[in-house]
């Protein structure tokens, strides 16, 4: 057919974390109705405090935390930039990514609108798709994370969709 009206294929990588990562920011607790207004304040308290991290890793990337809603339909959701090391001034939250294994899709988006739109069917088709089929289920109570780095500001966007995994037992 028309090669413009094909869907990109998403292609899902788990990948190993041989050794803790860890990321440093701020986080806070939101629902659907109030997310926008939440995440824009925490996302100006965090750059406040921004240059206040120590160790920043290079390359640099900005990691957001999605967890899954409680009962109420709130849920916690952090921002913070990869850091190479746990010890961080008190003002800040430390979350360590564990050794263990990741699935990781790679999202390609070409303005910054197409983003959400790219994401949410990224997350689907992983949720839908292959997660049932993987023989792998989410590792505690995140929902996914999303890695801004140096990619999501060149020519070609693109961030990271992290999910933690852990393997059913059979």
């Amino acid at each position: 057919m028309f090669s413009f009206l094909k869907k990109k294929q998403i292609t899902v990588a788990v990948e190993c974390y041989e050794a803790s990562r860890f990321v440093a920011g701020l986080q806070t607790t939101t629902e659907k109705r109030s997310y926008k207004t939440d995440v824009r304040k925490l996302q100006k308290q965090f750059y406040a405090v921004r240059d206040s991290l120590a160790a920043r890793s290079d390359p640099s990337g900005t990691l957001v935390i999605f967890h899954n809603p409680d009962e109420a339909g709130r849920f916690r959701y952090f921002v913070g930039d990869l850091v190479d090391k746990a010890s961080q001034p008190e003002a800040v939250t430390v979350v360590e990514l564990e050794p263990g294994d990741y699935a990781e899709i790679h999202v390609k988006f070409k303005v910054p609108n197409d983003l959400a739109l790219s994401v949410a069917r990224a997350k689907h088709y992983f949720m839908e798709t292959w997660l049932p089929a993987s023989g792998y289920r989410l590792k505690g109570d995140v929902e996914s994370m999303e890695l801004y780095d140096c990619r999501s500001n060149i020519q070609l966007p693109s961030i990271e969709l992290i999910f933690p995994l852990e393997k059913m037992k059979g």
